[in-house]
């Protein structure tokens, strides 16, 4: 009798947890397309759509604002079911263009990060998501809530040459939500980009970025342009160009003229120029990687006088060729800076090794399916397939 009771309390209590979260899409008002990473700021929480355009939010949501890359803003008062944003513009030949000095603005940014960005030790609540396709399959994928630390929301290049990450960042991944890896240690040619390295950690933080693009304006023969194609207030939306021999990236962002800060960010960097190279398998198998695009992105909100970040992400491609078969690995790793919160401590409690793969030493239980995270169809097919002897 006790142990009923016990299952029919689990069972209304998610009855009536599921029933405070009501799912909404997000869709471009012109043709109807899904919108992914439409942000939603709440009272203290920070939301964003899926791939599929859809979002989870409290019932209880009221005068929010929804905002996405080359969107206008959109006001509601309460919670609507499918929400439409209007394009900023149309086509892109159709805008007045001006120009603007894309490099003297970088620099400015970076030469004020701590003026502007929130600097202090902090703890964030995060939702973080990882996953890899090999030769256009899914074959991996971590979605986990969980904590961030960081002494002072910046990256600190020293202690990351001494591998000290524990010294300015620290992940406490202690909800695993799903967690499902089909590669196997043998397989040379899948996985590739989970590899570690120091650019998987820098990617969180965008000072690490600013200097990484203040350092492409200094290659030999790099040309550049920046151009302002709309203005709403004091923001403008900027697209950029650094063209070099080595690499080429083009961004766009939204840049506060009054306040000197970049609220929104993304860049998509071109290395087909790069040359492949020769790597050695564990098991001194000799075969060739070559690296391919990708995009980085950030967005932040005000809070306090100062620019809270609200997501950090990057994704892209490498080649890998042996016993001449060429296999494509493309990775994506995303992390939404939930809710934020100042700290005085050093130290979360369960955190992971930052300098092994993150899911080799997860401190919690894995593979809970858990209806607060919204999969798309790919990734459910994925995590419902059965496994196999390989």
């Amino acid at each position: 009798m006790k142990q009923t009771i016990i299952i029919l309390f689990l069972f209304f209590s998610k009855f009536i947890y599921s029933q405070e979260l009501i799912k909404i899409k997000i869709v471009d008002s012109e043709d109807g397309k899904p919108i992914s990473k439409a942000r939603i700021i709440l009272l203290k929480d920070v939301l964003y759509s899926n791939d599929e355009g859809y979002v989870l939010v409290p019932s209880t949501a009221n005068n929010f604002e929804i905002t996405a890359y080359n969107y206008k803003t959109k006001s509601l008062k309460k919670i609507n079911n499918l929400i439409e944003l209007t394009p900023v513009y149309k086509n892109i030949d159709e805008v007045i263009i001006s120009n603007i000095d894309i490099k003297k603005l970088f620099s400015e940014v970076l030469k004020n990060y701590k003026k502007k960005y929130y600097n202090e030790t902090s703890v964030y609540d995060i939702t973080y998501k990882q996953k890899n396709i090999d030769d256009d399959e899914l074959s991996f994928l971590l979605i986990s809530k969980g904590k961030m630390w960081t002494m002072s929301n910046m990256y600190n290049y020293k202690s990351a040459y001494n591998r000290k990450y524990d010294d300015f960042i620290q992940l406490e991944l202690s909800d695993v939500k799903y967690f499902k890896n089909s590669i196997s240690e043998n397989e040379i040619c899948k996985g590739q980009s989970l590899n570690q390295s120091r650019d998987f950690i820098g990617n969180l933080f965008f000072n690490y970025e600013l200097n990484r693009v203040n350092d492409y304006f200094k290659i030999e023969n790099a040309k550049y342009s920046g151009k302002i194609i709309s203005q709403s207030g004091d923001e403008q939306n900027i697209i950029f160009k650094i063209d070099s021999p080595t690499i080429i990236v083009s961004g766009n962002l939204i840049y506060d003229k009054k306040e000197k800060v970049i609220l929104r960010y993304q860049l998509d960097y071109d290395q087909t120029n790069y040359p492949s190279y020769k790597r050695k398998s564990k098991d001194g198998l000799e075969y060739d990687f070559k690296v391919g695009n990708g995009t980085i992105y950030f967005d932040f909100y005000r809070k306090d006088n100062k620019y809270i970040p609200s997501i950090a992400g990057t994704k892209g491609f490498s080649y890998c060729t042996i016993n001449n078969q060429k296999h494509k690995n493309s990775f994506s790793r995303e992390l939404i800076f939930n809710k934020f919160s100042e700290s005085k401590f050093l130290e979360l409690t369960n955190k992971v090794d930052l300098n092994k793969r993150i899911w080799s030493n997860l401190k919690t239980s894995i593979n809970k399916d858990d209806t607060t995270i919204l999969l798309s169809e790919s990734e459910k097919e994925f995590i419902n397939e059965k496994e196999y002897e390989k």
